[in-house]
């Protein structure tokens, strides 16, 4: 039996032929993030984090994803974003695993909760003047392919 997300992991790749739009991706303003996954055909929705942050979710396959938003002034005026998936598996990811993806990686990070779920994060500081659509679009590509790799390396 397979086990549960708890947060469902990403399983697509970042299609080639979908065009990035020319619009800046900025954690202040959460609706250019929308714009980029609807213009690479994703749907998505802005709603909020539980601590009222802006939160995109977006859907991939059926899966759903997330970018949490950070380094917010009064849920505003964010300046960076995360992307985010954890895993509740039967038995917690040996911490050897754990450390090995992590000397393997750059960008995307790994750890264990203390309730044995494995988790993925990777931070994009998108700062005052944002970053273009077709940077984002290889960041998002790179998390893809994060995600790809780190659900085979924890057996999912």
């Amino acid at each position: 039996m397979k086990p549960k997300a708890i947060f469902t992991g990403l399983v697509l790749a970042l299609g080639a032929a979908a065009p990035a739009s020319a619009e800046q991706i900025l954690a202040s303003n959460p609706q250019s993030l929308i714009n980029f996954f609807f213009s690479q055909g994703i749907p998505a929705q802005l709603t909020t984090d539980n601590v009222g942050d802006p939160l995109v979710e977006f859907r991939v396959d059926g899966d759903t994803g997330q970018v949490f938003f950070y380094d917010c002034t009064d849920n505003k005026n964010c300046l960076a974003l995360q992307f985010y998936s954890g895993y509740k598996l039967d038995a917690p990811v040996d911490l050897e695993v754990i450390n090995s993806w992590n000397t393997d990686r750059r960008f995307v990070r790994a750890y264990r909760t203390d309730d044995g779920a494995a988790r993925i994060e990777m931070d994009i500081a998108t700062s005052y003047d944002g970053i273009s659509s077709r940077d984002f679009a290889d960041l998002y590509a790179l998390w893809i392919e994060s995600v790809g790799l780190f659900e085979e390396r924890i057996g999912w």
